[in-house]
């Protein structure tokens, strides 16, 4: 385009030469317009120019950065998988002890479980998402809408994993009667040996899972965790979800 302005500047140039002292003046005049918007239309189209190359530098950057959201969403999904599965072990054992109204000798070791389970925690990855925050530019150029759908994951829907993840460490490593429990009854390892109390604690273990107390307490444990897995499924679900998505996005902005 700038050569079709010079191409025109020469000729009026060349008809110049012709005219009278006046009308050189006024072209004069005409011709310094003239090369003052070829300089501004070149910095226009430089600027565009250099604008276009920064955001294909970002849109590459965030399809980059798609990809290692990908991998810790199909993490997520993972762990789900391991927490809810270890969830809904505990909830069965937990189910049989409520389903008994008494016990016997041999269902020591059964009933135990129920109450010297570990606690679990379902985790989300943010390592990606620190990484985008922190940043010179925290956005994902070219693709808002996914981008919307990620914060909302990363910060609402994690607030209530953390939730859960805190009530169940509470609640197992804090509870009044958690700690009774704990030390009145001897954890059973069956690479170590039992105190020779251990008839004596099979009793109290027996006292206690019959009592309106324990059973409550079984109860309080069960229902709390039938509502964790009901909430990491749903978590495991939304991660699913946004894995077809961000391919979806990408195959739509090749």
């Amino acid at each position: 385009m700038i050569k079709f302005f010079r191409k025109i500047r020469e000729q009026l140039i060349y008809q110049n030469r012709t005219s009278s002292k006046t009308n050189r003046l006024s072209k004069y005049f005409l011709y310094a317009i003239g090369e003052i918007i070829l300089v501004v239309i070149g910095i226009l189209i430089a600027l565009q120019i250099n604008n276009w190359n920064e955001k294909r530098k970002e849109n590459l950057k965030s399809k980059a950065l798609l990809q290692e959201f990908k991998k810790d969403l199909v993490r997520d999904t993972l762990e789900s998988n391991y927490v809810t599965g270890m969830l809904k072990r505990q909830i069965q054992i937990e189910s049989w002890a409520l389903l008994l109204t008494s016990y016997h000798e041999h269902q020591t070791d059964s009933l135990r479980l129920v109450f010297f389970g570990p606690y679990y925690q379902q985790s989300i990855s943010v390592r990606t998402y620190d990484k985008l925050q922190n940043s010179e530019n925290p956005n994902l150029t070219g693709f808002p809408i996914l981008q919307n759908k990620l914060t909302k994951y990363y910060t609402e829907t994690k607030y209530l994993v953390d939730a859960f993840n805190e009530e169940e460490k509470l609640f197992a490593l804090e509870n009044n009667i958690n700690q009774i429990i704990r030390s009145k009854l001897e954890i059973n390892l069956k690479d170590f040996p039992m105190l020779p109390k251990a008839k004596d604690q099979d009793n109290i273990l027996f006292d206690f899972v019959t009592s309106i107390e324990g059973r409550n307490f079984i109860k309080e444990n069960y229902m709390r965790r039938e509502g964790m897995i009901r909430y990491f499924e749903k978590v495991k679900q939304e991660a699913k979800e946004l894995v077809l998505q961000i391919d979806t996005s990408l195959k739509g902005n090749q």
